[in-house]
């Protein structure tokens, strides 16, 4: 009880210095749980499942040692051979890599599906998703059946019981019909595989469950204990040339096994569909919270050193009359027990209401069972206990070295030992707030850049419709549909394509200049457009020119991006012009006759990909599941129900689908936003919390050094030189922090950076203004108090003292 007394009395006085510490500090604790919450939850993907020997298989192919292809994709018949001929495997499973949306109806309730895929029985034995209601056992053997999520059945069949029903399934091109058999629980949110519809595999056509042309299904298998994923990797490499098709005769085909809890934060490869997290961004974002925790620990321990020092007689006194250093250091722990205790409690408040806002803000529910995790109650005693050493350690030991006689005059809260570790304290609080602040800088620039990249004010005028689904005479009213809209004086263009900006073009065919030798052969993403495709999106043609009805007869002719035209061996653009290529599926040579220039179709983390235009009609097969719709003005409500009017008349039994491409482009970067956003709110803490230090700290310094303060005006020195001796040593500690912070915000910047193909070059200004940007926000913070001692007046000053 003795101690709960003193420490009671000791809190009582400047109580008002004791608050704004310990909202700073909760501030601080608040925000870094926050983000490790987030980082737990990036860091959680997958881990649900018995996954430590399931991998997913996925398939590389270099030229030499150039690794030329890097697809998350197998063939369909990879996994039944690796099953039969290498030794080690346990079990796989195959999941379909869907590139198209499909129409579900159930009677009079009709939906745009995109979460669905083929998979096989072994799926429920591989992955944790239970089922809930069906049969335990047998699901998904039988063609036609499918298994859906809770969400999914209460949207159909509402509280009826699904279990038997049918489901119709329309494409543009197919209508099937399966049987409910089996309800899951809804996906989780920190799952890679997020899917409503489970369809089984026996449903594929039988020409194609094991075809080895097609890089169509994700492959997961689980290896036996003991077994290496190398050895899986080494044997593939060995029987790849025994089943690989003619096209890719002439690469080296190889996989790569990833381990299942990896695969969310591994780089993005084509054909992933899944929303990927960033391992450089998550390992940045806890370095920021440890930061964080560190900048509020640090403002505490320097007013708890000031405060203890200033109770140098209480102390003094203990010590006098035989305090051991085991109890004045149980009152300091005690002490900063307390204070955390009641940080902590007030940090778990501002989670408790900020904690739904962001999760709506990030986009992600991240923070859904954090409460209920033992995980995350261990975090909070961590830093409980972190926090209580860091403050309550340091001050206690520093007493029990001291003599009381020094403690009791107060010699050592102004001796330079007691100004060399607050002046510690404050550099480090300078660092981390400078490495945050210059991030921030880069990381905005960074997202700036990308945006700036990829999306056009046309953008803004631009909606684009899913394809229906299959209707009777589809091509004629497809065409009957297109006339029409373009009869509208608010449309400019009208064009169907296989993909838009910002989608994944996805189709990869082998093509070689003709007449080349078939080891010149080359994969390039086929991109299947009409006639008015390349017009609507102002493709920047750089030589020849782009399709057009006019010519006639437009199917044997081509047009290529740059990087198809230099990986197909031309010298330049305009070498490549009038050329002839050989395509796989095609018997007659295609003509080259323009290329546009290199344009980002996905965003800028993904390199420029080599594409060829072509007219849809020449490969039918190619799915177009988007018409673009360019208007003359922005997009206003009236107009789109004009569409939708019209799109009713030519497809009235399917479902009105579309979105804003402007919105679009900006989902590219939503992960990369709530990075950017994370990053400057916790900069924009860090300095609050370092400027509420620096302010506490500057009190009890300049406090201290009155007597000197009227002295120099007693000899004659002005006002604006005493403000500079007062704040000279503070620019110095800037000084100095951005010299140790700049090497550190380097190496962690362009770490980050390092994961876009296309990134900015690490701007030196921006290192400037996070210099000149502390150096003002830290004299701003002292100068009230600064001013103020100055202004006393001598006579009083050395009076008092």
């Amino acid at each position: 009880m003795e101690y709960f007394s003193q420490i009671i009395k000791s809190q009582r006085v400047k109580k008002s210095l004791t608050a704004l510490n310990l909202l700073g500090l909760s501030v601080c604790i608040g925000s870094a749980l926050l983000i490790l919450f987030y980082v737990r939850f990036e860091l959680s993907f997958d881990t649900f499942h018995d996954g430590d020997r399931i991998y997913r298989v996925e398939s590389r192919l270099y030229e030499g040692n150039v690794l030329t292809d890097n697809w998350a994709t197998t063939t369909f018949g990879h996994a039944p051979v690796m099953f039969r001929e290498i030794p080690g495997i346990e079990q796989y499973v195959r999941v379909t890599a869907q590139d198209r949306e499909q129409e579900v109806t159930y009677k009079d309730r009709q939906f745009i599906e995109e979460k669905y895929c083929y998979t096989e029985p072994a799926f429920f034995d591989l992955f944790n998703f239970p089922i809930i209601k069906g049969e335990k056992e047998g699901q998904l053997v039988r063609p036609n059946t499918v298994v859906i999520t809770e969400s999914t059945a209460h949207r159909y069949f509402a509280d009826s019981d699904p279990i038997g029903k049918i489901l119709t399934f329309k494409t543009p091109s197919s209508e099937q019909h399966f049987e409910v058999t089996g309800i899951i629980a809804d996906m989780p949110y920190n799952s890679h595989l997020r899917y409503d519809f489970l369809l089984s595999y026996s449903s594929i056509p039988e020409a194609r469950r094991d075809i080895w042309y097609i890089h169509g299904v994700y492959t997961y298998i689980r290896l036996k204990p003991g077994k290496s994923p190398s050895d899986i990797e080494e044997n593939f490499h060995s029987i790849s040339e025994k089943y690989k098709t003619s096209a890719l005769k002439y690469k080296d085909w190889r996989v790569e096994l990833i381990p299942l809890k990896d695969i969310h934060l591994t780089p993005r490869k084509s054909y992933e569909k899944e929303e990927k997290g960033s391992k450089t961004a998550v390992q940045i974002l806890f370095i920021m919270a440890v930061a964080l925790l560190l900048i509020g620990w640090v403002n505490a321990l320097n007013l708890t050193i000031a405060r203890y020092l200033e109770r140098g007689k209480e102390f003094g006194l203990r010590k006098v009359f035989g305090a051991s250093r085991r109890q004045i250091v149980m009152q300091g722990l005690l002490e900063s027990g307390l204070f955390n205790l009641l940080a902590l409690v007030l940090a778990l408040g501002w989670i408790e209401v900020l904690l739904p806002i962001v999760s709506r803000w990030v986009g992600q529910n991240f923070a859904f069972d954090v409460f209920n995790s033992l995980e995350c109650w261990s975090m909070v005693l961590m830093i409980f206990v972190c926090g209580t050493l860091f403050i309550g350690l340091y001050p206690s030991f520093l007493l029990t070295h001291i003599k009381p006689s020094d403690i009791m005059r107060g010699k050592f809260l102004h001796s330079r030992k007691g100004n060399k570790i607050r002046k510690i304290l404050i550099v480090i609080q300078f660092v981390a707030s400078f490495i945050l602040v210059s991030g921030t800088i880069v990381v905005i620039r960074q997202i700036h850049f990308m945006q700036q990249e990829t999306s056009s004010a046309m953008f803004d005028r631009v909606l684009v419709l899913k394809y229906p689904a299959l209707t009777e005479n589809m091509s004629v009213q497809m065409m009957n549909f297109k006339k029409r809209l373009e009869q509208e004086s608010f449309i400019s263009h009208v064009a169907v394509s296989g993909a838009v900006p910002g989608a994944e073009v996805a189709n990869y065919f082998t093509n070689r200049p003709y007449g080349s030798d078939i080891s010149e052969i080359k994969l390039i993403q086929m991109f299947a457009v009409d006639y008015d495709y390349l017009t609507l999106y102002s493709l920047k043609i750089i030589c020849g020119r782009i399709f057009s009805e006019n010519y006639g007869n437009e199917l044997n002719k081509v047009v290529l991006n740059e990087e198809a035209a230099r990986l197909l061996g031309y010298s330049s653009p305009e070498d490549a012009l009038g050329k002839q290529l050989a395509m796989e599926v095609l018997e007659e040579p295609l003509e080259i006759i323009g290329v546009v220039k290199n344009y980002h179709q996905q965003s800028l983390a993904e390199p420029y990909k080599p594409i060829m235009f072509f007219i849809k009609e020449r490969v039918p097969f190619i799915a177009t599941p988007y018409i673009s719709i360019q208007f003359n003005t922005e997009i206003n409500a009236k107009q789109v129900a004009k569409i939708e009017q019209i799109y009713k008349t030519y497809f009235p039994s399917a479902v009105f689908s579309y979105f804003r491409l402007s919105d679009y482009n900006d989902d590219l970067y939503k992960s990369d936003r709530n990075f950017s956003w994370i990053f400057t709110c916790a900069s924009l803490l860090a300095i609050f919390v370092a400027c509420l230090g620096l302010w506490i700290m500057t009190l009890f310094s300049t406090m201290a050094r009155v007597k000197e303060i009227g002295i120099r005006k007693v000899l004659g020195a002005d006002k604006i030189s005493l403000f500079g001796v007062l704040t000279r040593e503070l620019i110095l500690l800037t000084i100095l922090a951005t010299v140790l912070g700049t090497p550190l915000s380097i190496i962690l910047m362009d770490e980050w950076l390092g994961t876009y193909a296309f990134h900015i070059v690490l701007p030196w200004w921006g290192y400037v203004i996070a210099f000149v940007l502390m150096i003002f926000v830290a004299l701003l913070t002292v100068a009230h108090q600064v001013w103020r001692v100055i202004r006393l007046k001598p006579m009083r000053i050395l009076r008092n003292e």
